[in-house]
């Protein structure tokens, strides 16, 4: 048997266009195939319905976007996983344990 647990997917774009509901969208999806390509590394697949996005900035929480997000717009997909070990799987911070 096997459990459903979540991981992250994350894109990083343009902090000028945080406005645009276009730019915002494809910065969604690209999060929701980052999160996919994760799970597809460790042998799981995602729900893509259970999907929740965010739009999260450095300044405004606790989240270190490293090198990568560092002045960037960040957008954070949190998805359910389904697999074999996906139990083990937790968002956790800005990386998947």
């Amino acid at each position: 048997m096997t459990r459903n647990s979540t991981l992250f997917g994350w894109a990083f774009g343009d902090p000028g266009r945080g406005n645009d509901a276009a730019y915002l969208a494809d910065l969604q999806a690209a999060a929701l195939r980052n999160a996919a390509d994760t799970a597809a590394a460790k042998g799981l697949q995602i729900l893509p319905e259970t999907a929740v996005f965010n739009t999260v900035s450095e300044a405004e929480t606790l989240i270190d976007g490293g090198e990568a997000g560092h002045g960037k717009l960040v957008v954070r997909c949190t998805v359910d996983v389904a697999g074999p070990g996906a139990e083990e799987v937790r968002a956790e911070g800005p990386m998947n344990g």
